[in-house]
């Protein structure tokens, strides 16, 4: 099925910056130090890297973090032996073969996590699928949140699927006195999140759900500027609400995996 986009093309290569900065980064220290600290840079930053999809694991409980994670430890063994080679003829020929089998082992395994968006941030699919019900062009934004309806569900539902939205990388769930708050992240902006610098959502995208059962929705300014037309935004703000809304009653029903396959249907990469 084609899916006309109402979001602008992203034309963000962000998942490009860190390949080559870690490429010209070992170059430059291969050039001052000599070969084996081009390799020990490679190192550092496999491993770097491993730590920073452990935390993300552990902040999101999405466990296929690990698997780049495990493949980013085996590229660190990798660069790390490999200066030995010539040193110990009877050994190291070994552990690096033994290792490039095990690196091309996780390369298929997260390759095929990729492929089925498991580490896919979900904020662009979420705009797409909140965008697709609204048809007419209003007089532009509103910086404040609105109110988009009133639901039954109890504290426990709304947290279970808060839960599973974390999981799935859905949104990001802050909690509140009374209420919980869902925040859309789209990728490329999930760092400060990862790494516990993002304290404060009120200037993201956001639905919240409180334990009286009023829903409200704000809608970033950078998010709304992303639409290819000025969508009339109180329509926009409902049909985010309404999005969740169904969302949590799919979870409660137990049919999570719907969610999933409505994201998966607005086409959006898997890069975006």
């Amino acid at each position: 099925m084609y899916t006309i986009h109402k979001l602008k093309p992203d034309r963000n290569f962000y998942w490009l910056l860190l390949p080559v900065g870690s490429y010209l980064g070992a170059a430059l220290f291969g050039l001052l130090f000599g070969w084996r600290a081009f390799f020990y840079f490679f190192t550092c930053f496999f491993w770097g890297y491993a730590a920073y999809a452990l935390l993300a694991a552990a902040r999101t409980h999405n466990r296929y973090f690990i698997v780049q994670a495990l493949y980013l430890g085996a590229l660190g063994l990798v660069t790390l032996a490999y200066p030995d080679v010539d040193r110990s003829r009877n050994t190291a020929p070994g552990l690096i073969f033994f290792l490039i089998i095990l690196v091309i082992f996780m390369l298929v395994w997260l390759v095929l996590v990729f492929v089925n968006r498991k580490l896919k941030w979900r904020g662009r699919d979420i705009l797409e699928l909140a965008a697709s019900t609204v048809e007419e062009v209003g007089d532009g934004y509103t910086a404040r949140p609105l109110p988009a309806g009133k639901t039954d569900f109890s504290e426990r539902q709304i947290q279970e699927f808060a839960e599973f939205a974390r999981r799935n990388l859905i949104s990001v769930p802050y909690t509140g006195k009374d209420k919980i708050i869902l925040v859309p992240v789209i990728a490329a902006r999930e760092f400060p999140f990862i790494l516990g610098l993002k304290g404060d959502y009120t200037d993201e995208t956001w639905v919240a759900f409180d334990f009286n059962g009023n829903v409200s929705v704000n809608i970033a300014h950078r998010d709304y500027l992303n639409f290819r037309e000025s969508l009339a935004f109180d329509q926009l703000c409902t049909s985010m609400g309404n999005l969740f809304v169904e969302f949590v009653e799919l979870h409660t029903r137990g049919e999570g995996p719907r969610i999933i396959d409505r994201l998966d249907a607005m086409g959006v990469s898997v890069f975006s």
